[in-house]
C-alpha cells in the first residue's frame, strides 16, 4: 500500500526535473520565431515586464495577438509558473501575413523573475484587474511608438480575448478586434462552468458598449468544454454593435486553431481589418 506513492512521487520528480524552465521555453520561442521574422521583446510595463515577439515594418498598423491565461490555476490552485506549455496565440501570431505583428505574453509567462507568489494573484484571480489592462495597454503603446502605427488591430485567444476587449474599452485606436475561444463574461462563466471566482478582474462584458464603434469577430469552438458558445452569444447580446460577428469551428478549446487559423485569416480575418483600414470612428458620448 506504499509502493504507489512512492512512484507516483518519483514520476513527478523525474518530469519536474525533465521539463524546461521558462526561460529554456522563451529561448526555443524565440529562436523558432525567428525564422519568420520575429525579434524578442522585453517590455517594461509597470509593475510588470511582458515577454513578446515584434514583426515590424514601420508605419503600418499594428497587429497585437494577447496569449491566453496558459496555466493559471493547477487543481484548483495558482500555478507557480503561468507559462503555457503550448502559447496557442504564438502559433497563430506566426501563420499571419501582415507586415507588422507584435506577440504579447502574460503577466508571469516566460518571466522566470516574476513567475512567484508575490504575484501569483496577476494570473489566478487578478487575470484581468485594472493593473493586468494597463500593463498590456502600456506594452502595446511603446511598440505602436516604436513601429510608428496609427491603428491597432486586437486579437486574443481564451482569456487573451477578455484581455483584447478591455484594453479597447480604453482606448480610441483599435480598429478590429477578434477573439478566438474569448473569455468575455468571467461572472456568467464562473457560476456557469463552476470555476474559481476571479476576485479583482473586470469583467470585459460590463463595458461592452465602450467598443460599439470597433469591428469585431468572436469565433468559438463547438466542442469547446472551457468556454462555451454561449459566451461570445451573451457578448454580442450586451450592445448593439456597429459590425460584430460570431463564428463557429469544429474545434475545443485546445485543438485544431492553428491548422485552421490561415483560412480563417483569409476569409475572414484580413477581410476584417481592410474594412476596418476606414477612418475610426468616434464612439457616441466618448470623450475626445
Amino acid at each position: 500500500m506504499f509502493r504507489l506513492p512512492l512512484i507516483w512521487a518519483l514520476a513527478v520528480l523525474l518530469l519536474t526535473a525533465c521539463a524546461p524552465s521558462a526561460a529554456q521555453r522563451w529561448a526555443d520561442e524565440v529562436q523558432r520565431s525567428y525564422a519568420r521574422g520575429f525579434r524578442p521583446l522585453d517590455l517594461y510595463a509597470p509593475p510588470f515586464h511582458l515577454s513578446g515577439l515584434l514583426k515590424g515594418q514601420k508605419n503600418s498598423d499594428l497587429v497585437v495577438y494577447l496569449e491566453g491565461d496558459g496555466r493559471a490555476i493547477i487543481h484548483g490552485q495558482p500555478s507557480s509558473d503561468p507559462t503555457p506549455r503550448e502559447a496557442q496565440s504564438l502559433q497563430l501570431a506566426l501563420l499571419d501575413p501582415d507586415p507588422c505583428v507584435l506577440y504579447l505574453a502574460r503577466v508571469g509567462q516566460f518571466q522566470p523573475n516574476y513567475a512567484n507568489r508575490d504575484n501569483e494573484a496577476y494570473w489566478s484571480d487578478k487575470r484581468l484587474s485594472e493593473e493586468v489592462v494597463a500593463a498590456a495597454s502600456s506594452a502595446i503603446e511603446q511598440v505602436k511608438i516604436m513601429v510608428g502605427a496609427a491603428r491597432l488591430h486586437l486579437i486574443g485567444y481564451s482569456g487573451g480575448g477578455g484581455l483584447a476587449v478591455l484594453v479597447a474599452e480604453r482606448r480610441l485606436d483599435v480598429a478590429s478586434i477578434v477573439t478566438v475561444a474569448g473569455l468575455l463574461d468571467t461572472d456568467w462563466w464562473v457560476q456557469n462552468r463552476g470555476w474559481r471566482p476571479l476576485d479583482g478582474s473586470l469583467n470585459p462584458i460590463k463595458e461592452a458598449w465602450a467598443t460599439s464603434f470597433v469591428p469585431q469577430l468572436h469565433i468559438f469552438g463547438q466542442k469547446d468544454q472551457i468556454i462555451p458558445s454561449e459566451m461570445s452569444a451573451r457578448f454580442l447580446r450586451a450592445a448593439k454593435f456597429t459590425k460584430i460577428d460570431r463564428l463557429a469551428q469544429n474545434n475545443d478549446h485546445y485543438s485544431g486553431w492553428t491548422k485552421a487559423w490561415p483560412d480563417l485569416l483569409a476569409k475572414y480575418v484580413m477581410p476584417l481589418r481592410k474594412e476596418a483600414s476606414q477612418p475610426l470612428k468616434q464612439a457616441a458620448g466618448s470623450p475626445l
